[in-house]
């Protein structure tokens, strides 16, 4: 019960301060949790990401859209396999938990997908691979590949 309630206060506390830093002092430290999470064991891991899930919806939308974008050009910094590997551990679990999509409306996924886009051709392509790779590997890839906004198909 002490690592869950670590990772908890991990995950609330990191989306609480990094959201409102200005991208200089963010984009660091989100990398460092990047990194910081590929360490976690998967029952840590599924522990995070549903404290991120349950948190997400708190934080202010241009807040959050400023982490996402700082998240996005942090994964695109990493080696494939370590982007693979984070994808695949949020993409198993809302697999297994598909209700985590619940708060997610048009409008969240069309601004995640605007950050992307805008990101520099190397890095979206770098991002939009691992992604679709990671979709491949799992069970049921048809669960994912439908969500997919057509703009990031081209």
């Amino acid at each position: 019960m002490a690592r869950e309630e670590h990772a908890s206060t991990f995950v609330e506390n990191i989306l609480n301060i990094l959201s409102n830093l200005p991208p200089g002092l963010r984009n660091p430290i989100v990398k460092n949790r990047l990194n910081e999470f590929l360490l976690f064991d998967n029952d840590e891991q599924k522990i995070i990401i549903r404290d991120i899930f349950a948190s997400y919806s708190k934080i202010n939308s241009d807040s959050l859209m400023n982490l996402i974008e700082s998240w996005l050009n942090s994964l695109s910094e990493m080696r494939s396999d370590q982007i693979n590997s984070i994808f695949y551990q949020y993409l198993i679990e809302i697999s297994l938990n598909p209700s985590l999509l619940q708060e997610f409306n048009s409008d969240f996924i069309n601004s995640m997908s605007k950050i992307l886009i805008s990101l520099p051709e190397k890095r979206r392509t770098k991002i939009l691979y691992c992604f679709f790779e990671s979709i491949l590997n799992l069970p049921n890839p048809s669960f994912f590949t439908r969500l997919i906004p057509p703009g990031l198909l081209v």
